[in-house]
């Protein structure tokens, strides 16, 4: 039996972009199915680090704790209340990380309430910590919802469901009392010093099924210390102005890479922080003093991490000391190439900034990621213009798919953003009903862009570059139909198709390129302005996407893939 049962939902589609642009709907046993080369075109160690940290730190207070992450698995009904039984938990917590989780949360809240209508139940997790008001008045068979950083707010609830005191005092959770829903106040925040490691129970469970783990997730610091307009990290509960950046000493986070490699053999770390690089001198020094305990110990790992342009760590030796520690790639929150976009972000940056600091990663040979927003509710065709200029001056098309610069922000709640959209659009949620709907329907607002020509500019470089994107993406698998069919023709005395791989590497190698001529001619027929501006577009656009089909393939992508699977004798793609 566990004092508590923590959740960590399936990630089910909406119908709109997600918050998460990271998610691989695949399972356990579809992945072990797989070619052992396509497993690396899939993440499955996505670990939800939250409910980690959590269950760290009740097991460090002495409780058993289930944590069970369904990222990958797809349990029934059934099996969640048989559960809910076996296990008795005095608390379950379910966590919803971002909004894809929404959707088989309230499915698993009510299999727990099916098993054990008194068993206590909290909603947790970061999309909570800026709807935790609505999902408490939406979803009101949750006993509360939590927000902001959880592991003390837990451990109070924990100590009060123990003790048979009233929880309602516990900081950081809404709940309903006297008819109306009611906040204990902002959570206390743990000193990131003291805190246990988390736990790791999502990589035990991947390494007894026979899942590889050489990856696994973990952090450096907590928040940020920016304003950013889009993003709700700087209004986060219980933060301040002297503690919005904290952080976890450099010795404690290289003790736990130690214990990772020894334990699961991992090689390749994603940092979660807000701001690795933290703030001027002081985030310099935090990094790179983890970066100089990683070499004194002659530590093998790589790592990703995420950090902004005014840090200290845009330095030539600071970069360095980095990648001799690993870093192998980073998202930069470079964000745009206008300096007027840049302004109403609120960035507190200059595009020179960017610029630099994208020649700095290059002469560093470490991969950048830019975080890029291309539009937002005020962008102008002379910010697009702006945009596209810096990305082929900084020479910034060549990340891991190009077409990710074409995207929009998403007004989230939470954000100065969100604040300002007064007349919203209608969400598209045709695929979601009762209360999940009703709480995605408030959590971000849409809108249309201010400047018409970029709403239409917009709709058709979103429409034609998803396609693109999508073929991205489809293509390992298209690359080891033809490497499996190689094979067999060749043990049979017959010619191969390797020069058909050739024309696919060609196609992704020259991406770049198509992103700078898809964007040229979004902004030319923009000046021109014509009618029908968006339909005319979109079949300028089409046609150039069938040109460079043509050129790098000799067909277009979709009669590229059909002949394939004609020439190989496939019956349909892997992925």
């Amino acid at each position: 039996m566990a004092d508590a049962v923590l959740l960590t939902p399936r990630e089910i589609l909406t119908g709109f972009s997600s918050v998460n642009n990271q998610n691989v709907l695949i399972n356990d046993e579809e992945y072990l199915r797989l070619d052992p080369a396509m497993r690396l075109f899939y993440e499955k160690v996505r670990e939800n680090l939250g409910v980690a940290c959590i269950a760290g730190h009740l097991r460090a207070c002495g409780y058993s704790v289930r944590a069970l992450n369904l990222h990958g698995r797809n349990p029934s009904d059934e099996a969640i209340t048989d559960l809910i039984r076996r296990e008795r938990p005095k608390f379950v917590g379910i966590s919803i990380m971002y909004d894809l989780h929404i959707v088989d949360a309230v499915r698993l809240l009510r299999c727990v309430r099916k098993a054990d209508p008194s068993v206590f139940v909290a909603i947790g997790g970061a999309f909570c910590t800026y709807n935790a008001k609505l999902i408490a008045e939406r979803i009101p068979e949750a006993d509360c919802v939590a927000f902001g950083e959880g592991e003390l707010t837990v451990e109070g609830l924990m100590e009060c469901l123990a003790a048979g005191r009233d929880w309602r005092s516990v900081p950081g959770v809404w709940f309903w009392q006297d008819g109306r829903v009611r906040s204990s106040g902002p959570p206390k925040l743990p000193d990131l010093h003291k805190q246990a490691w988390p736990a790791r129970d999502l990589l035990v469970h991947h390494r007894g099924a026979g899942i590889p783990t050489p990856v696994a997730s973990t952090y450096t610091s907590r928040g940020c210390h920016a304003k950013c307009t889009f993003c709700y990290v700087p209004r986060a509960p219980g933060v301040t102005a002297g503690n919005a950046w904290r952080v976890r000493s450099p010795v404690d986070v290289v003790d736990e890479i130690e214990f990772l490699q020894r334990e699961f053999g991992t090689r390749f770390l994603w940092f979660n922080d807000d701001n690795f690089g933290g703030a001027f001198q002081d985030g310099y020094n935090h990094a790179v003093g983890f970066a100089e305990e990683i070499l004194r110990r002659d530590l093998k790992i790589s790592f990703h991490c995420e950090f902004r342009v005014d840090t200290g760590l845009i330095d030539r030796e600071a970069l360095r000391t980095l990648r001799r520690a690993g870093m192998a790639s980073a998202l930069l929150g470079m964000e745009t190439g206008s300096p007027a976009m840049a302004k109403r972000f609120r960035k507190g940056t200059l595009v020179e900034y960017n610029f630099d600091a994208a020649r700095m990663f290059r002469q560093e040979n470490i991969e950048l990621e830019p975080g890029w927003i291309m539009v937002e509710p005020g962008t102008t065709v002379d910010d697009l213009w702006e945009n596209l200029k810096f990305i082929v001056a900084a020479d910034i098309a060549v990340s891991e798919n190009p077409f990710s610069f074409i995207s929009r922000a998403i007004a989230l709640r939470g954000t100065e953003m969100y604040d300002k959209i007064t007349d919203p659009a209608p969400p598209d949620l045709a695929e979601v009903e009762g209360p999940a709907r009703e709480v995605l329907s408030e959590a971000r607002r849409e809108y249309r862009i201010a400047d018409g020509r970029v709403e239409d500019v917009w709709d058709a470089w979103a429409r034609v570059s998803a396609e693109v994107s999508d073929r991205k993406e489809e293509l390992p698998f298209v690359a080891q139909i033809i490497v499996d069919a190689t094979r067999a023709r060749r043990s049979q005395g017959e010619q191969g198709l390797r020069p058909r791989l050739s024309r696919l590497r060609r196609w992704v190698e020259d991406l770049p390129h198509l992103l700078i001529a898809f964007l040229n001619v979004g902004l030319l027929l923009a000046d021109e302005n014509p009618p029908g501006l968006a339909g005319r577009l979109e079949t300028e656009l089409r046609a150039l996407v069938d040109a460079y089909d043509r050129e790098h393939l000799g067909l277009t992508y979709p009669d590229f893939v059909a002949e394939t699977e004609r020439l190989c004798g496939a019956r349909a793609l892997a992925g």
